[in-house]
């Protein structure tokens, strides 16, 4: 890859040399390092939009009221005492993972049997070959993540100043769902309405400015917040924005799960017979901009995997 200086940088953007070391030093620019005293800037990196400028056109109207987290934060912190060195957790978190895609993959048109058929490295005749190659795709991502973060008996592969998610990191996730089915596929942001446009889907086509809005509330406005939380406003805000034209939920999802990880909480896993509450929750709280009950539903699906874990772990 080719890198350019903060000065090239700064004349190619069009602003001073002292923003673009400010923009580097917090992690907005996709893909920079440091080596000594320079910063090194891909030359590909997308000039970062102003944070100064996003504040003023943020989403206002993400709030959960009052939720009592106790009981799910004493059974997180009961769990990572007991997790470490486990290897009978990572038969369940496969097991999990297969749950969970199954819930991801509810809007694609695809039967549940034949998903699990393929989770379990069969062959399905009746499935097409792209729909089998993203549904492996989709686990290899989830899979990543948890080597990434670091669980149990994996030792982390990412370091801890890594930004988890950018600008550029949500595009590569979606171009690795079409690994081996379009290897020259490269993600875009929409700039029409998407193939599957839903009543929650916001109209406007500007979303790179979005989504860059998007990364800048979880980088800077949401870190305190419950991990639940981050990635429950994560998922229904991209599912709102609708970044691609088409497989949006399935990366709404796939987003979700990786925040869960980074937090070092399980998967939250809504079962296939209560999608359709899942769907109506997610589009009274676009509407009414109150998500408590959307965080209440996958908070009780969160507690139930974190029992059986406990369980299983205690034997």
């Amino acid at each position: 890859m080719k890198y350019i200086s903060v000065k090239e940088a700064s004349k190619k953007w069009g602003i001073t040399e002292r923003r673009v070391r400010i923009l580097c030093s917090e992690n907005r620019i996709d893909g920079v390092t440091k080596s000594s005293w320079a910063w090194n800037i891909p030359s590909n990196a997308p000039k970062p939009s102003d944070g100064r400028i996003i504040r003023h056109i943020k989403n206002v109207d993400l709030r959960v009221n009052s939720i009592n987290f106790k009981n799910l934060i004493e059974k997180h912190e009961k769990f990572n005492k007991i997790v470490s060195g486990q290897k009978k957790y990572l038969n369940y978190f496969d097991d999990s993972i297969n749950r969970f895609l199954i819930m991801a993959f509810s809007q694609e048109n695809l039967d549940e049997s034949d998903i699990i058929r393929v989770l379990n490295k069969e062959y399905v005749p009746s499935l097409s070959y792209s729909s089998q190659l993203m549904i492996l795709n989709a686990k290899s991502i989830i899979v990543n993540c948890f080597k990434q973060t670091g669980y149990g008996p994996i030792v982390p592969t990412q370091s801890k100043t890594d930004p988890f998610l950018s600008n550029n990191r949500l595009r590569e996730i979606n171009d690795c769902l079409y690994k081996g089915i379009d290897d020259y596929y490269v993600s875009k942001y929409r700039d029409k309405p998407s193939n599957n446009a839903t009543p929650l889907e916001d109209k406007e086509v500007d979303v790179a400015m979005k989504i860059e809005t998007l990364i800048f509330q979880y980088e800077s406005e949401w870190e305190s917040l419950n991990s639940l939380v981050k990635a429950t406003f994560m998922f229904s805000q991209l599912l709102k924005i609708q970044p691609f034209l088409k497989h949006n939920f399935l990366f709404a999802s796939i987003i979700f799960s990786i925040i869960l990880l980074e937090g070092h909480y399980p998967l939250a896993i809504i079962p296939i017979d209560l999608i359709q509450e899942l769907k109506a929750n997610l589009t009274l709280t676009l509407k009414r901009g109150n998500y408590s009950n959307l965080v209440n539903m996958f908070e009780v699906s969160l507690i139930s995997e974190l029992d059986s874990l406990i369980a299983l772990i205690e034997k």
